[in-house]
């Protein structure tokens, strides 16, 4: 069900990936994944696993390029300029999941984590995608820049004092645009609670004013969410 694969750059170069694709028949939805800070770590293994056990294909790119500083750097620069070549990564991903014989190409989602979040939020506002999850990632200032969104389910924590302030602000950009949304704030979550990370800098962010933590009782209620709105949009049974 699952398998690393690479997905193909404009200028011929590639990036890592990993793909899992449900053990069905027949065409199915598919969805790209953005990994958070993190990067390529086992938990963002797991989500492509969960989606395909949905009966969603699921695709999440390197956007690091194997975690070397310099790429971290230049991908947290492309998120605040909004640009860069983070989102070309994140177009070839569409790409290659689209081309997959199994995949139904006009039934594609994207979702995200935290600076993938933010991602996930921008990239389906430039592209074809039928419905975006982002989870306490960014939200531009601008709602213009939000203008071609798709329907979108985004997620974040009520004790996280660093972003919890976006959720406000995307609920009026999208209220503004009359663009069909949900945008929840869970109570006694912080950041993060989506990401069962075994990392140290995972551990500190607790104690940070984002109060990030795996949150698995918030977890299995914000997948069950993501995966409601998703039915209605996008559903894994055509």
């Amino acid at each position: 069900m699952l398998e690393d694969t690479v997905v193909s750059l404009p200028d011929g170069g590639t990036r890592p990936a990993v793909l899992a694709v449900p053990d069905t028949e027949g065409a199915v939805p598919g969805v790209v994944i953005i990994h958070d800070i993190f990067g390529l770590q086992p938990d963002t293994r797991r989500h492509c696993r969960r989606f395909a056990e949905a009966g969603y294909a699921a695709i999440a790119p390197d956007l690091y390029d194997g975690g070397r500083v310099r790429c971290v750097v230049s991908t947290l620069l492309a998120m605040q300029r909004r640009q860069g070549r983070a989102y070309d990564v994140i177009a070839a991903a569409r790409r290659r999941l689209a081309e997959h014989p199994r995949l139904d190409a006009d039934r594609i989602g994207i979702t995200g984590f935290c600076m993938g979040g933010g991602f996930a939020l921008l990239a389906a506002a430039d592209d074809a995608y039928a419905v975006a999850a982002p989870f306490y990632g960014d939200v531009p200032e601008r709602k213009e820049r939000l203008k071609n969104l798709c329907p979108t389910i985004a997620q974040y924590g009520a004790r996280d004092a660093s972003f919890r302030s976006h959720a406000e602000r995307l609920s009026k950009h999208l209220e503004a645009l009359e663009i069909e949304h949900e945008v929840l704030i869970h109570p006694g979550a912080g950041h993060s609670f989506m990401n069962d990370h075994d990392l140290l800098l995972a551990r500190v962010g607790r104690h940070t004013p984002m109060r990030a933590a795996y949150e698995p009782t918030t977890e299995a209620l914000a997948w069950e969410k993501l995966l409601a709105f998703f039915d209605a949009h996008m559903p894994a049974a055509s």
